[in-house]
């Protein structure tokens, strides 16, 4: 399993400033100046985020930001509500959504670009997983009665309101019922990978997730490829060419967490292979990440350059004439 299995899953919102937005005294050091650049990677609350589709769009607006990217957890739900403040605030929001991938070491994550929101062959799909997740969730809820804990499903869908149940909402029943004493507790004891009330959930494998995306005119895009936790570049490489083969377009190399050496032998891979460059923050909107803003990364020592959407939409055009 990749490292982020067990990551905090507290979506408290940060508190707001005076213009009703998150204050920058909230950040590890001043924020970013991001006018003129992008962000292709964000939640909001119809997946795992605190802040609604729209806030997001007029925060970015805010910021200056040029263009945006809703990617939330396997669903669409948010993106037209999103790319409809878009217009009103005179910001470029992309389409785009984050699917699980199971592969031979764990799991990564395949972003799903200018995909329309309301393609039915895409969403049907996402919708089939959603079903069988319904299926874990409740066979999770069961074990945890079997441990003493009664919560019911009913709770934990309340919880979760419009965004995809999981884990997280779990998570936040348990730790209001008073089970656990946070919510990171309750995936250190009980949720977590290989945590008693653990199931394995379905998901798409490498092969059928590029295709997928591909088959659905969108350009399929390897997510934060430092969590593969292949730290020998030759090995990442082989990894990206083997899936690059199957019809991956891109790598998100430009990303919060990356090491900026790491941004750089990533980069380098993808040019050599032919793969465009995206990047994006990742932002949730949770107190436990306050170095990570929208479009901007720890300390404001992060930011996606504008140009980088280019090849992007590059990517887009071949993608709807060769699916």
């Amino acid at each position: 399993m990749n490292g982020r299995g067990n990551r905090e899953v507290q979506v408290k919102p940060r508190p707001l400033g005076p213009d009703g937005f998150p204050a920058p005294s909230d950040f590890d050091g001043p924020p970013a100046d991001v006018a003129g650049c992008i962000d292709l990677h964000m939640h909001s609350t119809c997946s795992d985020g605190a802040f609604e589709p729209e806030f997001l769009v007029r925060w970015a607006r805010k910021l200056g930001l040029k263009a945006i990217a809703l990617t939330d957890h396997d669903t669409m739900k948010g993106v037209r509500r999103a790319m409809n403040e878009g217009s009103r605030q005179g910001v470029e929001v992309i389409p785009g959504c984050e699917i699980s991938v199971a592969y031979s070491q764990g799991t990564f994550h395949l972003l799903a670009y200018f995909i329309e929101p309301e393609n039915r062959q895409f969403t049907d799909r996402l919708d089939e997983i959603a079903h069988n997740r319904h299926a874990r969730n409740q066979k999770i809820v069961a074990k945890l009665g079997e441990f003493g804990m009664a919560v019911t499903y009913d709770e934990i869908r309340a919880e979760a309101g419009e965004a995809v149940t999981g884990r997280p909402h779990i998570a936040r029943v348990l730790l209001k019922r008073g089970y656990v004493k946070s919510t990171q507790e309750a995936f250190d004891l009980w949720l977590g990978d290989d945590r008693p009330c653990y199931f394995e959930k379905e998901t798409f494998g490498p092969r059928e997730a590029i295709e997928h995306v591909r088959r659905c005119g969108g350009v399929p895009v390897m997510a934060h490829p430092y969590w593969l936790n292949r730290r020998d570049l030759q090995d990442l490489e082989q990894y990206l060419s083997e899936l690059k083969d199957m019809g991956l377009m891109g790598v998100e190399c430009v990303y919060s967490d990356h090491p900026p050496e790491f941004r750089r032998q990533c980069t380098g891979i993808a040019q050599r292979l032919g793969l465009v460059v995206t990047g994006g923050a990742d932002f949730h909107g949770g107190v436990t990440k306050p170095e990570v803003s929208l479009g901007s990364g720890p300390g404001g020592g992060f930011k996606v350059p504008a140009e980088l959407l280019e090849g992007l939409k590059s990517a887009a055009a071949r993608a709807r004439v060769q699916p």
